[in-house]
């Protein structure tokens, strides 16, 4: 079954195209990268088709006043034919006329346009209308949209969007669709923690989808950010954290919140491992298989050493009944954490 990042990357493709996804279907075995390269190149094409017809229209608009240019732009030309000038015309005559186009009609334009030809155009364009164009495009959820301009918008046009656009859902749904990673990591490094507690909450308790969409993009950061995010998902009150069990279990995640419990800090890793969500046997055991299948042992035995006596035996006699092949890797996963931790503890005292 195609994952969360196939999901995102066939829902790019279908805008650029102008289809929708399930247009695409046939594309569910072939995987994100070629994906990704496909949707690069039918950009690139796009664009280019008829630069030439395009480099006429943006120089005919030089020998117009702005204000008229404007309202051709807004009234006869319309945003698709906008969105493939706005890198032909010289920037400051771009930044001119985008000031005089309502934040709707630029709305349209953006949901148009590559960011990547027009970088330069949007480090000029004042932070005050990228707010409002940012607050149209949340209003109409073109997350797609607005997760491909995260990649461009310069520091301060971000800031400013993070600060005006309060939909937590929102912004967890952008992050899905941000093509750099490192991105997000520096859009994380702007929202305070209150911010990024409220994401993961409203994740946990919107539903199925969105706890799946989180955890795609925790475990899309850098390993800084995702050890904060985890920490702060870890510190959530016991109704979250006994959803967040839950919604894992009956979706089958526990290979996406593994990592995130390996970097959790020590004593909330206790607290976790003390939930009773995890005193069900039917738990234990798809996290054990889920953990053996993804060959996840290193992350799960920092949990199993902070459970109590009882709990680790219960996990051991399911371990048991799961097959002496688990069994066996569970021992070695065991004894290699064993010999690890002496190698350290000698080369700490050495």
């Amino acid at each position: 079954m195609p994952g969360l990042a196939h999901h995102a990357e066939i829902q790019k493709l279908a805008l650029t195209l102008g289809c929708a996804p399930e247009a695409l279907s046939y594309l569910d075995k072939v995987d994100v990268p070629a994906i990704r390269a496909l949707r690069e190149r039918a950009t690139a094409v796009l664009f280019d088709a008829d630069a030439h017809l395009f480099g006429r229209v943006a120089a005919a608009t030089k020998l117009l006043p702005t204000p008229l240019a404007a309202v051709i732009a807004e009234k006869a030309l319309g945003a698709l034919l906008c969105a493939r000038i706005a890198g032909q015309l010289p920037v400051e005559r771009a930044v001119d006329i985008a000031k005089r186009l309502k934040s709707a009609f630029l709305a349209d334009v953006c949901i148009e346009i590559d960011p990547r030809q027009v970088r330069e155009l949007l480090e000029r364009i004042p932070v005050d209308r990228v707010v409002d164009v940012a607050r149209e495009l949340a209003r109409r959820k073109a997350y797609i949209v607005m997760g491909r301009f995260v990649d461009c918008l310069p520091e301060p046009a971000m800031r400013a969007v993070l600060d005006a656009l309060r939909d937590d859902e929102a912004l967890l749904r952008i992050g899905l669709f941000v093509e750099d990673p490192a991105q997000l990591d520096a859009v994380i490094a702007m929202l305070p923690a209150d911010r990024l507690r409220n994401m993961i909450a409203v994740a946990v308790h919107h539903g199925a989808e969105l706890w799946g969409e989180a955890l795609a993009l925790i475990n899309a950061i850098g390993p800084h950010p995702r050890r904060r995010m985890a920490a702060i998902a870890a510190a959530l009150d016991d109704a979250s954290i006994a959803r967040m069990l839950d919604l894992t279990q009956t979706q089958e995640l526990w290979p996406q919140l593994l990592p995130l419990i390996a970097e959790m800090p020590d004593a909330e890793r206790a607290r976790l491992a003390r939930a009773p969500g995890l005193h069900d046997d039917a738990v234990l055991a798809a996290l054990i298989r889920a953990t053996d299948s993804s060959d996840r042992w290193p992350q799960l035995l920092p949990l199993v050493r902070q459970m109590d006596a009882s709990l680790q035996q219960r996990a051991a006699a399911v371990a048991a009944g799961l097959g002496d092949e688990i069994v066996a890797r569970l021992n070695d996963a065991l004894r290699g954490l064993v010999a690890k931790q002496r190698d350290a503890r000698a080369g700490a005292s050495g």
